[in-house]
């Protein structure tokens, strides 16, 4: 009996301690059957380019029949490598005007890109001949002395943020600006500036007039209001320009939005530009019922004007004046109404009410902006 009592914990020992599966413990998870690839979709930022204009990363993600995806190590080639090349970084480089396909293949499967190359556009550094005369805004891409020039007017992207503004007024406001251009397409200025980026950087609420000061080598003629796209950053503030002021800048370090990205599209570079035009047609009036100082408005988070202060930053849609009570549209001759500035005229048939998409993400809005005196 001792034999048999002594034996039972060195049983209980080895049970405990020979591998065995606790009741709590659930067993292992199968393996899972290897996942099969059913097809690929392609990426790239843009497919319409300019000559020297390089784009990507392009990606290709795969779709799998357990219903995931993901990126795919795909191979790339161009159908013309003389109107588009695929670099080693995985970027695809206007080379020629044309039209070329580019290729992804992975695994079997492949799936086209097809990608249209036009001649950038040639650089001014001059104001050209008017296509029309009076009161006009004209456009300017600013690059300090010592920063990196991405050909942004060469590029196209400041002749479509013009155009996608001029669109998104349509359909706000049933007006455009009296937009300065040349053999009708917007006349845009390019301004190597004598200052350095650090040294723009400190200037804060003094940039635009700066910027004015330094675009005297335009020669500039007539009537003009200069929005000038600033490459860099100034100061964390996205745009500026004193009320009733000759131009209004906004600073492209201030967000990872894409100027001009389409005809039909606004971000954030779009938007604050269009805020800084009102400042310069004086608004917002301290005569407004929801003026806050600073001029701008208070009432409501997603209106062009909101100060931006005391809330958590946001994206999505902007609008003009909600109520039409404060800066646009309100009619009353003893406040400033921007509706009646100089620079701005109805819409020509056919663009007021088309659909114009807002992009602005989440942290771009409202707007920080640095009012000049």
């Amino acid at each position: 009996m001792k034999r048999f009592v002594l034996s039972l914990p060195l049983f209980v020992f080895v049970a405990s301690c020979g591998g065995g599966v606790s009741p709590s413990t659930p067993p292992p998870a199968p393996p899972q059957p290897p996942r099969t690839l059913t097809g690929l979709e392609p990426f790239a930022p843009r497919t319409e380019i300019r000559v020297g204009q390089r784009v990507g990363p392009l990606v290709a993600y795969g779709s799998y029949d357990d219903g995931t995806t993901g990126t795919v190590d795909a191979v790339w080639t161009s159908s013309d490598p003389d109107v588009v090349a695929i670099g080693e970084d995985g970027l695809a480089e206007g080379v020629g005007a044309g039209t070329a396909v580019v290729t992804a293949t992975f695994e079997g499967f492949s799936v086209e890109l097809e990608f249209m190359v036009e001649d950038a556009n040639p650089r001014s550094t001059k104001d050209r001949p008017d296509d029309i005369g009076g009161p006009q805004v004209h456009f300017v891409y600013a690059v300090p002395r010592d920063w990196e020039d991405r050909n942004r007017d060469r590029f196209g992207e400041v002749e479509r943020a013009a155009l996608s503004i001029q669109n998104w007024l349509a359909s706000e406001v049933g007006q455009t600006l009296r937009l300065d251009t040349y053999q009708g397409r917007p006349d845009v200025s390019f301004l190597r500036l004598s200052f350095t980026h650090q040294e723009g950087d400190g200037t804060a609420g003094g940039t635009v007039h700066d910027l004015l000061r330094e675009a005297r080598s335009l020669e500039v003629s007539g009537d003009k209001l200069l929005a000038f796209f600033y490459e860099g950053s100034v100061a964390g503030v996205c745009g500026s320009a004193p009320i009733l002021g000759r131009g209004g800048a906004v600073y492209m370090g201030c967000a990872d939005a894409e100027l001009g990205a389409a005809e039909d599209a606004v971000s954030t570079y779009e938007v604050v530009m269009v805020h800084e035009f009102f400042h310069a047609f004086g608004a917002v009036a301290s005569c407004a019922p929801n003026y806050v100082p600073g001029s701008h408005v208070n009432d409501l988070e997603n209106d062009l004007m909101f100060a931006g202060v005391d809330r958590e930053p946001r994206g999505g849609e902007t609008f003009i004046d909600v109520g039409r009570d404060d800066y646009y549209g309100h009619g009353r001759p003893d406040c400033n109404d921007v509706s009646r500035s100089r620079f701005l005229r109805t819409a020509p048939s056919g663009m007021a009410g088309a659909s114009v998409e807002v992009r602005l993400p989440p942290g771009d809005w409202p707007v920080r902006c640095e009012l000049e005196h």
